[in-house]
């Protein structure tokens, strides 16, 4: 799919955000790690995430500070509520259009919750693979694409790890 990342970045914009385009991993951990430096004081909280595995920003701020909450299936109930009021919560999204609409799929909620709710900065790492030319292929892309990776990386026993989509009744 061809997109325009200037125009998504635009349309971020319009939409509240800050929005950088880096070239690749490295840049984009440099940007974060530059524009949002991090004390020991602080509390980060972060999303599971194989983009942000990629990164390798966590490995970074484990120097700098001890108060890590990183959502996983293992976590506890206090390390996740801990991460919704951190001082920044680093994420990455399902998809997102065109337009700057950001869609995510939780199965816990604890993203969505951490990205509307607490945290004084939220930072989206969002791979250009994840960049859909409209908000119904966005929903398709998060819902047929990343819920059945995650299902499946996972060990879920849910429909979708056999059929490879998810099917909703509406």
């Amino acid at each position: 799919m061809g997109f325009n990342l200037d125009s998504l970045k635009d349309n971020l914009r319009r939409r509240g955000f800050h929005a950088v385009s880096c070239n690749d991993l490295q840049e984009a951990a440099s940007f974060i790690i530059e524009t949002f430096p991090v004390r020991n004081d602080m509390i980060i909280g972060m999303g599971n995430s194989l983009t942000l595995d990629a990164l390798g920003i966590k490995k970074i701020w484990e120097r700098q500070t001890t108060a890590i909450y990183q959502h996983t299936p293992n976590s506890s109930e206090r390390e996740t509520k801990k991460a919704l009021l951190a001082d920044i919560y680093l994420t990455s999204a399902n998809a997102i259009s065109s337009d700057g609409q950001i869609v995510n799929i939780d199965g816990m909620g604890n993203r969505t919750a951490a990205t509307c709710y607490g945290p004084k900065h939220v930072i989206y790492v969002i791979g250009k693979n994840k960049i859909a030319s409209s908000l119904e292929e966005a929903i398709k892309r998060a819902k047929n694409t990343a819920a059945v990776q995650n299902a499946k990386r996972y060990n879920r026993k849910t429909p979708c790890t056999i059929t490879g989509k998810n099917v909703y009744v509406a």
